[in-house]
């Protein structure tokens, strides 16, 4: 009877080894970087902010981006709203654009086109 009780505390032990290695494999393999691209078409918002003359500098927070321009009349508020922007403010010579938590992902496809 002792000998089952030695049998099963080995296994849990050998459970438990398994178990905890795995969960460490799978964390790893959560942090992998992934190709997520945005879901607008930074083409034409490329286009309605002037081209890419035009564009000076971009940045962005988790739910807005800003977009450093260089002639502010070339700038097509519209389209940028049809584009899926919540809300477009305007200052001298930026646009700060809504686009929620896929700015971000914008800004990166933005720095990679330009």
């Amino acid at each position: 009877m002792d000998f089952e009780y030695v049998l099963i505390v080995i296994g849990i032990i050998v459970a438990a080894v398994l178990l905890y290695y795995g969960f460490i494999r799978f964390i790893k393999n959560k942090n992998l970087k992934t190709n997520i691209v945005s879901s607008i078409h930074v083409d034409e918002l490329i286009d309605a902010l002037g081209g890419k003359e035009n564009i000076r500098d971009v940045r962005s927070t988790p739910s807005k981006l800003t977009v450093t321009v260089i002639q502010h009349d070339m700038i097509d508020i519209e389209t940028i709203k049809a584009l899926g922007a919540s809300g477009i403010v305007e200052g001298k010579d930026t646009v700060s654009m809504i686009f929620g938590k896929q700015s971000p992902l914008i800004e990166e496809d933005l720095k990679n086109i330009l």
